[in-house]
């Protein structure tokens, strides 16, 4: 039978983890407070008092997949930090997480603690919400459950309680600290990581803050939060499904590569190479290449994939320059409007969601024949390439320098290739005379 949640009132568990305090005399050095180093009491709490932050970062993807999936309040979570149903989902998500590892470099939470026990404290509010340590909480709660024999230890949980004055703004960045940096422990999912860093930014922090805190570059940041930006437009806009992040947990690179590609156009261009990227999204589980591949044909492909879509659905992509709009030559300012094409009637066509299927089809196919012109281009110069780095290569050595030993053996090398420009030379002529032959 699984743990079932009780939360305590607020006021009880605050009169409990007090009296523990007034009556234990350990502490512990704790690091990631207010940036410096603070002794931190240490208690032993009754395993049922703590309760789960709902703020924690890691859980908002399983959060938000709950609450569309059950139809509940957004703030569903977010206000029901004292609701005994609401901390009974969030026992199960983080008892999920505690269950996965990385096979070969990480041991599930759960089963270290099965075979080691709790060697760390959790960390907790005055109030018992736990900052650092709702996973291993809820794998303790799980395993005491299972057999309160073998696991009596886990009927208390050692925690480190943070100073009544801890603000919501200092326990986020102590998570962040603790849970964020580059660990050997499971990383956040890569939408959970961009949240925080949104968030945090939102919050108030600076750039140089934010990059302290997150050890992250500020390209790193900025990367993030476009990426968010354009996977949130794809849930809401595309899939009419906002916030159901657990669609796209595996498509990481790709959303990243969107906002790369994305973010240097503008107007239709950036609507259209938007739209495209969104059709692949949609397929990426069934294409016969990897995304990666197909990265160009929303980038600087994304006109060129467009125009030969366009010709297929015989759309016809009228000039951009407004002709509906008379100019007045004494009073006509410049304002950088693009010329050429306008991608409006195909942007109509790709929104229409009763096609989208046909046009993914079609759209699939026009990239697959620019990615195989591509790689033929790409194909047909290797010749010229390697032969380049070869003669760059010769270039660069220096035989005053070479070893008298290795004489008999440089000649031998040189004696091959010597050969092989022979062969090369021989192939090239034949192939020159073909090349006049058909010309003339």
């Amino acid at each position: 039978m699984a743990y079932s949640v009780k939360v305590e009132p607020a006021h009880v568990r605050e009169m409990a983890i007090a009296e523990l305090e007034t009556n234990s005399t350990k502490t512990e050095p704790f690091y990631e407070y207010q940036s410096r180093t603070h002794d931190l009491p240490v208690v032993h709490v009754p395993i049922g008092i703590p309760i789960y932050r709902m703020a924690n970062f890691r859980t908002r993807t399983a959060q938000q997949a709950y609450i569309r999936r059950e139809g509940k309040p957004t703030d569903y979570f977010s206000i029901g930090e004292e609701n005994e149903a609401a901390q009974q989902r969030q026992h199960e998500f983080l008892l999920k997480f505690a269950n996965e590892g990385r096979k070969g470099s990480i041991t599930p939470i759960i089963d270290v603690l099965k075979g080691e026990r709790q060697r760390q404290p959790i960390l907790i509010t005055r109030r018992g919400v736990v900052v650092n340590g709702n996973r291993r909480l809820a794998a303790m709660r799980s395993l005491y459950d299972e057999d309160s024999n073998l696991y009596r230890e886990f009927s208390t949980v050692k925690c480190q309680i943070l100073p009544a004055t801890a603000t919501e703004k200092e326990i986020v960045e102590v998570e962040v600290r603790l849970q964020m940096k580059q660990r050997t422990e499971l990383d956040y999912d890569w939408i959970n990581e961009c949240i925080a860093v949104k968030e945090l930014r939102d919050s108030g922090l600076t750039m140089k803050e934010l990059m302290a805190l997150m050890n992250k570059k500020k390209v790193e940041i900025e990367d993030s939060i476009n990426a968010l930006t354009e996977a949130d437009l794809y849930l809401a806009e595309w899939q009419s499904r906002p916030n159901d992040y657990e669609a796209i947990d595996d498509a990481k690179q790709l959303f990243f590569d969107i906002a790369e590609n994305v973010k240097s156009k503008t107007g239709e261009g950036q609507e259209v190479s938007r739209r495209i990227a969104w059709l692949l999204a949609d397929r990426r589980r069934t294409l016969k290449r990897r995304v990666y591949d197909f990265k160009p044909m929303f980038g600087k492909k994304s006109d060129e994939v467009a125009a030969k879509l366009a010709e297929r659905f015989a759309v016809e992509l009228d000039d951009s320059a407004s002709n509906d709009i008379e100019e007045d030559d004494d009073f006509s300012i410049d304002l950088g409007d693009e010329t050429g094409p306008t991608f409006r009637p195909l942007i109509s066509l790709l929104d229409d969601p009763t096609r989208r299927d046909e046009v993914a089809v079609e759209l699939i196919d026009v990239c697959e024949g620019i990615i195989e012109i591509e790689r033929d281009r790409r194909d047909g110069q290797m010749p010229l390439n390697l032969i380049q780095q070869a003669n760059g290569k010769l270039a660069e050595v220096d035989m005053t320098r070479a070893d008298a030993g290795s004489l008999n053996a440089i000649g031998k090398q040189l004696d091959a290739v010597q050969a092989h420009v022979e062969r090369l030379r021989g192939f090239l002529e034949r192939q020159r005379s073909k090349t006049q032959a058909v010309t003339e």
